[in-house]
């Protein structure tokens, strides 16, 4: 129950932080500044999910669904942020930088987990 709990409010949590380093990091800085912030919050997210999971040792579905899943949906930081199609065609690039780059390195911390 208390993996369930712990789960809910580190959703609840990161999305509001994920959204504001969106808003007010990711988004208006350079490249040089924004990937970095990006590669950095995968990687917390992977690893604070792999505590929570270590900490509580949760039956499977819990582990899959509130933990591995869920630390997905939280490691993408402008998930639901914005409307897409508003988006102009000049911050495209940046908004699939912001959007998969944090992904990507959430997976594969996650992937090299279980091979160490």
């Amino acid at each position: 129950m208390i993996y369930l709990f712990a789960s809910l409010l580190l959703m609840y949590l990161g999305r509001k932080v994920g959204w504001a380093i969106s808003k007010k990091v990711l988004y208006p800085a350079h490249a040089a500044i924004v990937l970095p912030l990006c590669v950095g919050w995968g990687a917390i997210v992977a690893l604070l999910i792999l505590a929570l999971i270590r900490w509580q040792e949760p039956h499977i579905m819990l582990k899959i669904i509130m933990g591995y899943a869920l630390g997905w949906y939280v490691a993408i930081p402008n998930f639901g942020l914005m409307d897409e199609r508003t988006i102009p065609p000049w911050e495209r690039q940046r908004h699939l930088h912001v959007s998969t780059l944090p992904s990507i390195t959430y997976l594969l911390t996650i992937a090299m987990s279980f091979v160490a």
